[in-house]
């Protein structure tokens, strides 16, 4: 403080705690003591207003999946018109739209896995396909290609979901007034109660349970790719080498993170770039309908993330590790150690703070992430508890059930931080350097 003072004097130093104060209170301590209030706060929704809040949720699940494959259907056909207008003896144009939400007659269109908890039993508004893969199951990468609908049939299909989504958005319109009636002269009874939690389905359970091991796969494979990129450029005899290896590093983040999910979505799609090389080389026969589907993996979602949040590793590690006296890695070469002790005893040891901080903060990202989990082979991996508090919010429209969630998460997360400041042996001083 007394430095800030001596710097700055007193007045652009009361102005900087004023606003640090502010920005504190506004966007840290007031949304989360809101976020907690939600989350213990109960809504019940008594007797018909109940069961209608719970159709309306439903209603509009299925308008949303009907969107999406109005979606692919559209672009099937579009290629396949592409395709048809191109010259003759030319080969047809892939159609790079994901083909599993094409097969399922309208009918057969799967719910969301955010579809309603157990306590609400009520049936669903469709019913899942046998070959659609279930929530928290991913279905086989290497799973023959599937036939391409032909264009009456499509066209039939597209008129038919239409037709039923002006349906479903009439009903959703006829029950909201509905449901506003019946809170008017019923009301709805708000209680302090931990049912946000204890009401949490079992299969959201388990996608909790599963994202925090995700989360540790993440975090782990990108210790293991950016420890030795952050030791070669910390120990970098050329200071030109180390402005190529960061920039290297840098350049790529000048690019929207949405952008480059969506270049790893061409590169591991179907029809993707990686399928073409195999093709080129000859391992496949992409003209036969070969080739694997690398999205439909968890394996591609950690590939993404690790790209996606390299920096939030190396950085740290590469801080700590250009502060270690090179004479000691000297020296103890001189004595015989070989590469592996040297790292064990002499580099890891020195660089356990920025290992902590990398691995807090790739394991938050990471455990919070929705943008990769929901673009990257949506509906062909296991759900993340991201995705699954996105659809409680703007799906389900359980706002309380969303805050409970996400707190869940947030407490996981500072546990996370606790057990590996715990491992690492360092303090919160030790992370500040």
């Amino acid at each position: 403080m007394n430095s800030l003072v001596k710097s700055y004097g007193k007045g652009l130093t009361g102005i900087f705690l004023a606003l640090t104060a502010v920005w504190i209170a506004m966007l840290i301590v007031l949304p989360q003591a809101r976020m907690i209030e939600r989350a213990f706060t109960y809504v019940d929704r008594s007797g018909d207003a109940a069961n209608l809040s719970l159709e309306i949720d439903r209603a509009y699940t299925r308008v949303f999946d009907i969107d999406i494959d109005l979606r692919d259907l559209k672009g099937q056909l579009a290629a396949d018109e592409a395709s048809d207008a191109a010259p003759s003896g030319g080969l047809p144009t892939p159609s790079l739209t994901p083909s599993p939400s094409l097969t399922p007659s309208p009918s057969l269109t799967p719910s969301l896995p955010a579809a309603p908890s157990p306590s609400l039993s009520a049936p669903s508004l469709s019913t899942p396909s046998p070959a659609t893969p279930t929530p928290g199951v991913a279905p086989s990468p290497f799973a023959p290609p599937q036939e391409t609908l032909p264009r009456e049939e499509i066209e039939a299909r597209i008129a038919a979901l239409e037709e039923e989504k002006a349906g479903l958005q009439a009903r959703i319109a006829e029950l909201e007034v509905q449901e506003a009636e019946l809170t008017s002269t019923a009301g709805i009874t708000e209680s302090y109660s931990a049912k946000n939690f204890t009401n949490m389905s079992e299969l959201h359970f388990r996608i909790f349970l599963s994202t925090i091991v995700y989360a540790l796969c993440v975090t782990l494979l990108s210790f293991v790719v950016c420890y030795p990129v952050a030791y070669a450029a910390a120990t970098a005899k050329s200071a030109n080498k180390v402005a190529l290896m960061m920039l290297g590093l840098v350049i790529p983040y000048a690019i929207n993170e949405l952008l480059r999910i969506f270049s790893w979505v061409m590169i591991l799609e179907k029809q993707g770039i990686l399928n073409g090389v195999l093709d080129a080389i000859g391992l496949i026969d992409m003209q036969a309908g070969e080739g694997v589907r690398f999205v439909a993996s968890n394996g591609a979602v950690f590939t993404v993330m690790v790209y996606a949040y390299v920096l939030f590793m190396v950085f740290p590690i590469y801080n700590t590790i250009d502060t270690l006296d090179k004479n000691q890695i000297e020296a103890a070469r001189d004595l015989g150690s070989s590469t592996w002790r040297i790292h064990w005893r002499v580099v890891l040891p020195h660089a356990k703070p920025g290992i902590a901080v990398g691995a807090i903060m790739t394991f938050m990202l990471s455990a919070g992430s929705i943008a990769v989990p929901e673009i990257v082979g949506r509906g062909l991996h296991p759900d993340w508890f991201a995705q699954v508090i996105y659809r409680r919010f703007f799906e389900a429209g359980s706002w309380n059930e969303g805050a409970a969630y996400s707190l869940a998460l947030l407490v996981a997360c500072i546990v996370f931080i606790l057990i590996n400041m715990a491992v690492f042996r360092v303090g919160i001083r030790d992370i500040a350097k």
